[in-house]
């Protein structure tokens, strides 16, 4: 019989077991994360969200969260990744080429101004970030968006 293909796995030679984020992959689609966060995450709070949803498939929806006030740099890599979190996200607006009408800027604008205490950074790759955005106010977000 002959050996078995890999189904995606990064070892080499395939016959490692999935890693953490592959694992996660597997397990669920992210655009049902997506679903969570409107049907339940908004009413139940950052407390309730599925390890593998925050840590792993919101990061498909551009949801990442910040890391906790007053914990160095250098700390990171010694520290579990639920004592690194904040309770507020950092939400990426991709922007295709950089170009957005008036309308919309006004629109990520306001909504800066409303729910991420008055900040939007721009990146080098020309998307927009949004800081200290709560989960409850995401589907909110999303829908102005």
């Amino acid at each position: 019989m002959p050996p078995q293909r890999g189904q995606g796995q990064w070892a080499l030679g395939h016959r490692e077991p999935l890693n953490q984020n592959e694992r996660v992959k597997r397990d669920d689609d992210g655009l049902n994360a997506r679903q969570r966060v409107i049907d339940r995450y908004q009413y139940t709070g950052f407390d309730s969200i599925d390890p593998a949803d925050l840590r792993g498939r919101f990061r498909w929806l551009g949801l990442y969260t910040q890391r906790a006030p007053g914990i160095p740099g250098g700390r990171t890599a010694v520290l579990e990744p639920e004592e690194l979190e904040d309770r507020y996200f950092m939400l990426r607006i991709r922007i295709d080429g950089g170009t957005l009408s008036s309308e919309q800027l006004t629109a990520i604008a306001t909504i800066a101004t409303e729910f991420g205490r008055d900040v939007a950074d721009i990146t080098d790759r020309q998307n927009i970030q949004l800081h200290w955005i709560r989960i409850e106010d995401v589907p909110e977000i999303w829908r102005r968006l």
